[in-house]
């Protein structure tokens, strides 16, 4: 009888897989696209949240230690904890994913009442992952991080990885057909998280959301001229953010309201799914 309960630990022991980490949702899918079935994956950001505002938690950092690699996307939460995981978890590999990848710059200006000086912090845009083009670059880093740590499937992962690559560039030939004649570019969203989608397909992304901050009366205000002034019928609000603004803008100017989820693990059908609502509403 022991002989055969050793026997089966040992097969559960041979059968488990390799746990590895990610930040949010679309990444686990990037990954699941290459790995296929071969790993586990650890998504650190629960459903619906905030990526911008988010603390760990104890049951997430157990994962996090047990994991052979850790991919990361350049989130503030990252950048606050790197040094951390590199102290308390020396096997632990992190692997950036937007290597090779050129970042735009955002400026957030503001004040402080109490010193009435004007400071301005540089701070680079992290939503790569909703341009299907610098997704096939995270694509190749997430590959040569994962043949690097398990050579024996390298075969595997570069066949999902070119076949994840033609699906990309299909995507991408989607996306821009959907959206190549709209007469508006302008669109209207909550939190500013499309920058790199609105470069890809010559759209101009215009913000509810000041400096991280529900906006005041008066930037409202202009924004409803402006909406006004545009004729623009809808508003994107995202999960996990206020969304007082935005129903306040859409009853002003007679627009609706549509969800998106710029964290969504149906990545693609995300995508799409927007693209589809900005070919119908502007």
């Amino acid at each position: 009888m022991k002989k055969i309960i050793l026997l089966c630990f040992s097969f559960l022991i041979l059968q488990a897989k390799p746990l590895i980490s990610v930040s949010i949702a679309p990444q686990a899918f990037f990954v699941k696209k290459i790995a296929a079935d071969t790993l586990n994956i650890n998504v650190i950001l629960p459903p619906n949240s905030n990526e911008h505002n988010f603390e760990f938690k104890p049951s997430v950092m157990q994962k996090l230690e047990k994991s052979d690699i850790y991919f990361t996307i350049g989130l503030e939460f990252e950048k606050v904890f790197l040094d951390k995981f590199k102290q308390n978890f020396p096997k632990l590999q992190i692997i950036n994913i937007q290597k090779n990848i050129t970042l735009i710059q955002t400026h957030d200006a503001h004040e402080h009442s109490h010193e009435h000086e004007h400071h301005e912090h540089e701070h680079f845009d992290p939503h790569t992952w909703l341009d299907p083009i610098l997704v096939q670059t995270m694509a190749l880093n997430i590959y040569n991080a994962l043949i690097q740590k398990y050579p024996q499937n390298k075969n595997l992962y570069k066949q999902n990885l070119d076949q994840f690559l033609t699906e990309l560039d299909s995507l991408n030939l989607q996306i821009a057909s959907k959206l190549e004649k709209l007469k508006n570019k302008e669109f209207i969203v909550y939190h500013p998280s499309w920058t790199y989608f609105a470069k890809r397909y010559n759209l101009i992304q215009i913000p509810v959301e000041i400096l991280g901050k529900e906006p005041k009366s008066k930037d409202l205000q202009k924004l409803i001229a402006l909406i006004k002034n545009k004729n623009i019928k809808i508003i994107f609000v995202q999960n996990g953010f206020p969304e007082n603004a935005a129903k306040t803008l859409a009853k002003e100017c007679n627009a609706k309201i549509y969800k998106i989820d710029h964290l969504s693990y149906e990545w693609e059908n995300e995508l799409l799914k927007t693209a589809e609502a900005l070919s119908q509403n502007l």
